[in-house]
Protein backbone atom coordinates (compact mmCIF):
# COMPACT_ATOMS: atom_id res chain seq x y z
CA UNK A 1 0.00 0.00 0.00
CA UNK A 2 1.15 3.52 -1.27
CA UNK A 3 0.57 4.78 2.33
CA UNK A 4 2.27 2.73 4.35
CA UNK A 5 5.36 2.78 2.24
CA UNK A 6 5.19 6.47 2.50
CA UNK A 7 4.97 6.17 6.74
CA UNK A 8 7.67 3.79 6.54
CA UNK A 9 9.82 6.28 4.62
CA UNK A 10 9.06 8.98 6.77
CA UNK A 11 9.82 7.06 9.50
CA UNK A 12 13.05 6.25 8.13
CA UNK A 13 14.11 9.69 7.23
CA UNK A 14 12.73 11.74 10.17
CA UNK A 15 12.43 9.96 13.56
CA UNK A 16 15.51 11.06 15.22
CA UNK A 17 18.13 8.43 17.61
CA UNK A 18 16.30 10.25 20.60
CA UNK A 19 12.97 9.96 19.65
CA UNK A 20 13.38 6.10 18.96
CA UNK A 21 12.72 4.63 22.12
CA UNK A 22 9.90 6.61 23.14
CA UNK A 23 8.51 6.19 19.97
CA UNK A 24 8.58 2.07 20.10
CA UNK A 25 6.65 3.13 23.92
CA UNK A 26 4.08 4.92 22.19
CA UNK A 27 3.06 2.82 19.46
CA UNK A 28 2.11 -0.48 21.43
CA UNK A 29 0.65 1.78 24.31
CA UNK A 30 -1.69 2.97 21.96
CA UNK A 31 -2.31 -0.77 20.37
CA UNK A 32 -2.69 -2.22 23.79
CA UNK A 33 -5.30 0.04 24.76
CA UNK A 34 -7.06 -0.33 21.44
CA UNK A 35 -6.59 -4.30 21.95
CA UNK A 36 -8.11 -3.29 25.69
CA UNK A 37 -11.05 -1.93 24.31
CA UNK A 38 -11.87 -4.92 22.11
CA UNK A 39 -11.54 -7.05 24.98
CA UNK A 40 -14.09 -5.57 26.75
CA UNK A 41 -16.52 -4.98 24.17
CA UNK A 42 -16.14 -8.35 23.07
CA UNK A 43 -16.63 -9.64 26.93
CA UNK A 44 -19.89 -7.18 27.36
CA UNK A 45 -21.32 -8.41 23.60
CA UNK A 46 -20.87 -11.83 24.74
CA UNK A 47 -22.64 -11.42 28.26
CA UNK A 48 -25.41 -9.93 26.36
CA UNK A 49 -25.74 -13.23 24.33
CA UNK A 50 -25.59 -15.19 26.92
CA UNK A 51 -22.33 -16.34 27.18
CA UNK A 52 -20.38 -14.03 29.40
CA UNK A 53 -20.21 -13.82 33.66
CA UNK A 54 -23.71 -12.53 33.73
CA UNK A 55 -27.14 -14.09 32.66
CA UNK A 56 -28.71 -12.75 29.54
CA UNK A 57 -30.78 -9.92 30.69
CA UNK A 58 -31.39 -7.51 27.52
CA UNK A 59 -33.11 -8.60 24.47
CA UNK A 60 -31.52 -8.18 20.53
CA UNK A 61 -31.20 -4.57 20.61
CA UNK A 62 -28.72 -4.21 23.38
CA UNK A 63 -26.93 -7.17 21.73
CA UNK A 64 -26.61 -6.02 18.08
CA UNK A 65 -25.68 -2.59 19.25
CA UNK A 66 -22.58 -4.04 21.99
CA UNK A 67 -21.69 -6.32 18.75
CA UNK A 68 -21.34 -3.78 16.29
CA UNK A 69 -19.27 -1.79 18.88
CA UNK A 70 -17.16 -4.78 19.21
CA UNK A 71 -16.78 -5.34 15.40
CA UNK A 72 -15.67 -1.58 14.65
CA UNK A 73 -13.04 -1.90 17.30
CA UNK A 74 -11.76 -4.83 15.49
CA UNK A 75 -11.46 -3.42 12.41
CA UNK A 76 -9.85 -0.28 14.36
CA UNK A 77 -7.20 -2.94 16.18
CA UNK A 78 -6.82 -4.03 12.84
CA UNK A 79 -5.49 -0.94 10.65
CA UNK A 80 -3.70 0.59 13.74
CA UNK A 81 -2.01 -2.93 14.09
CA UNK A 82 -0.59 -2.71 10.46
CA UNK A 83 0.37 0.86 11.25
CA UNK A 84 2.12 0.07 14.27
CA UNK A 85 4.15 -2.78 12.37
CA UNK A 86 5.14 -0.70 9.49
CA UNK A 87 6.51 2.14 12.07
CA UNK A 88 8.40 -0.65 14.52
CA UNK A 89 9.73 -2.17 11.12
CA UNK A 90 11.25 0.56 9.64
CA UNK A 91 12.62 2.66 12.91
CA UNK A 92 16.39 3.26 12.47
CA UNK A 93 17.73 1.07 15.28
CA UNK A 94 20.91 1.11 14.10
CA UNK A 95 21.43 4.29 14.76
CA UNK A 96 21.15 3.96 18.58
CA UNK A 97 23.60 2.71 20.89
CA UNK A 98 23.19 -1.18 21.70
CA UNK A 99 22.06 -0.50 25.30
CA UNK A 100 18.58 1.34 23.89
CA UNK A 101 18.49 -1.15 21.10
CA UNK A 102 18.21 -3.72 23.76
CA UNK A 103 15.17 -1.62 25.29
CA UNK A 104 13.34 -1.15 22.15
CA UNK A 105 13.64 -5.06 21.87
CA UNK A 106 12.73 -5.34 25.34
CA UNK A 107 9.43 -3.23 24.97
CA UNK A 108 8.56 -5.12 22.06
CA UNK A 109 9.05 -8.56 23.38
CA UNK A 110 6.99 -7.49 26.13
CA UNK A 111 4.12 -6.83 23.88
CA UNK A 112 4.21 -9.83 22.32
CA UNK A 113 4.32 -11.84 24.87
CA UNK A 114 1.99 -9.82 27.05
CA UNK A 115 -1.27 -8.22 24.84
CA UNK A 116 -0.63 -9.64 21.73
CA UNK A 117 -0.29 -13.29 22.85
CA UNK A 118 -3.30 -12.69 25.03
CA UNK A 119 -5.24 -11.89 21.32
CA UNK A 120 -3.87 -14.37 19.46
CA UNK A 121 -4.57 -17.19 21.83
CA UNK A 122 -7.77 -15.70 21.81
CA UNK A 123 -8.32 -16.38 18.07
CA UNK A 124 -7.12 -19.59 18.74
CA UNK A 125 -9.93 -20.23 21.39
CA UNK A 126 -12.73 -19.50 19.08
CA UNK A 127 -11.22 -22.33 16.19
CA UNK A 128 -10.73 -24.74 19.23
CA UNK A 129 -14.48 -24.17 20.77
CA UNK A 130 -16.19 -22.96 17.93
CA UNK A 131 -18.61 -25.83 18.13
CA UNK A 132 -19.67 -25.28 21.36
CA UNK A 133 -19.38 -21.33 22.17
CA UNK A 134 -21.52 -19.38 19.74
CA UNK A 135 -21.75 -16.83 21.97
CA UNK A 136 -18.51 -15.26 20.99
CA UNK A 137 -18.35 -12.86 17.88
CA UNK A 138 -16.61 -15.52 15.79
CA UNK A 139 -15.76 -12.45 12.97
CA UNK A 140 -14.39 -9.89 15.23
CA UNK A 141 -12.06 -12.30 16.82
CA UNK A 142 -10.72 -13.89 13.88
CA UNK A 143 -10.39 -10.25 12.35
CA UNK A 144 -8.16 -9.58 15.93
CA UNK A 145 -6.34 -12.45 16.50
CA UNK A 146 -4.97 -12.10 12.34
CA UNK A 147 -3.85 -8.86 13.10
CA UNK A 148 -1.96 -10.29 15.82
CA UNK A 149 -0.18 -12.70 14.06
CA UNK A 150 0.49 -10.55 11.10
CA UNK A 151 1.94 -8.25 13.92
CA UNK A 152 4.08 -10.60 15.47
CA UNK A 153 5.10 -12.20 12.31
CA UNK A 154 6.27 -8.87 10.77
CA UNK A 155 8.54 -8.30 13.82
CA UNK A 156 9.64 -11.86 13.90
CA UNK A 157 11.13 -11.40 10.63
CA UNK A 158 12.27 -8.05 10.65
CA UNK A 159 14.60 -8.87 13.75
CA UNK A 160 13.12 -6.88 16.27
CA UNK A 161 11.82 -9.68 18.33
CA UNK A 162 12.46 -13.37 18.83
CA UNK A 163 10.48 -16.59 18.17
CA UNK A 164 10.24 -18.13 21.53
CA UNK A 165 8.98 -21.41 22.86
CA UNK A 166 5.51 -20.58 23.65
CA UNK A 167 4.99 -19.32 20.05
CA UNK A 168 5.70 -22.71 18.98
CA UNK A 169 3.25 -24.42 21.56
CA UNK A 170 0.72 -21.67 20.33
CA UNK A 171 1.04 -22.33 16.86
CA UNK A 172 0.85 -26.18 17.22
CA UNK A 173 -2.35 -25.83 18.90
CA UNK A 174 -3.56 -23.22 16.05
CA UNK A 175 -2.95 -24.83 13.39
CA UNK A 176 -4.18 -28.44 14.31
CA UNK A 177 -7.73 -26.56 15.16
CA UNK A 178 -7.74 -24.32 12.28
CA UNK A 179 -7.74 -27.58 9.72
CA UNK A 180 -10.99 -28.46 11.30
CA UNK A 181 -12.51 -25.09 11.64
CA UNK A 182 -14.71 -24.47 8.47
CA UNK A 183 -15.50 -20.72 9.24
CA UNK A 184 -11.94 -19.62 9.32
CA UNK A 185 -11.59 -15.97 7.72
CA UNK A 186 -9.19 -15.78 4.37
CA UNK A 187 -7.04 -13.44 5.98
CA UNK A 188 -6.99 -15.72 9.23
CA UNK A 189 -5.76 -18.84 6.99
CA UNK A 190 -2.90 -16.81 5.74
CA UNK A 191 -1.44 -15.51 8.57
CA UNK A 192 -1.62 -19.07 10.49
CA UNK A 193 -0.15 -20.58 7.55
CA UNK A 194 2.73 -17.71 7.38
CA UNK A 195 3.71 -18.43 10.97
CA UNK A 196 3.60 -22.24 10.30
CA UNK A 197 6.04 -21.56 7.42
CA UNK A 198 8.63 -19.61 9.13
CA UNK A 199 8.28 -21.54 11.95
CA UNK A 200 9.06 -24.39 9.66
CA UNK A 201 11.90 -22.51 7.88
CA UNK A 202 13.70 -21.44 11.10
CA UNK A 203 13.99 -25.31 11.88
CA UNK A 204 14.79 -26.20 9.14
CA UNK A 205 17.64 -23.83 9.23
CA UNK A 206 18.76 -25.08 12.59
CA UNK A 207 18.31 -28.86 11.53
CA UNK A 208 20.66 -28.06 8.46
CA UNK A 209 23.41 -25.77 10.71
CA UNK A 210 23.70 -28.78 13.18
CA UNK A 211 23.92 -31.13 10.12
CA UNK A 212 26.70 -29.44 8.74
CA UNK A 213 28.39 -28.82 11.50
CA UNK A 214 28.11 -32.21 12.82
CA UNK A 215 29.37 -34.17 9.75
CA UNK A 216 32.56 -31.66 9.23
CA UNK A 217 33.53 -32.07 12.61
CA UNK A 218 33.14 -35.86 12.64
CA UNK A 219 35.18 -36.33 9.10
CA UNK A 220 38.02 -33.80 10.51
CA UNK A 221 37.78 -35.88 14.10
CA UNK A 222 37.56 -39.21 12.08
CA UNK A 223 40.32 -38.31 10.17
CA UNK A 224 42.46 -36.59 12.25
CA UNK A 225 42.34 -40.29 14.48
CA UNK A 226 42.91 -42.11 11.94
CA UNK A 227 46.01 -40.18 10.84
CA UNK A 228 47.15 -40.28 14.39
CA UNK A 229 46.35 -44.68 14.66
CA UNK A 230 48.27 -44.85 11.33
CA UNK A 231 51.63 -43.54 13.30
CA UNK A 232 51.60 -46.57 15.60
Amino acid sequence: MSHLSKLSMAVRIYITPGQTLDTVSQVLVVLRGIWERFRDMEKAAAADRGRGQRKKRRISETSSNAGEDAAASAVTFMLVARIAATVLTSLPLHTITEAEQAKAKAIVANSLTGFVREAILTGTDVVISWSSDRGRDDWSTQIVAAAALRLQYMLQTSGHARYGPNDQNDLGELVAAGLKFDDCLPEYSIEIVSQMLMVHTQRTHVIHSSVTYCTTNLIVTSSSSKSFLTRF
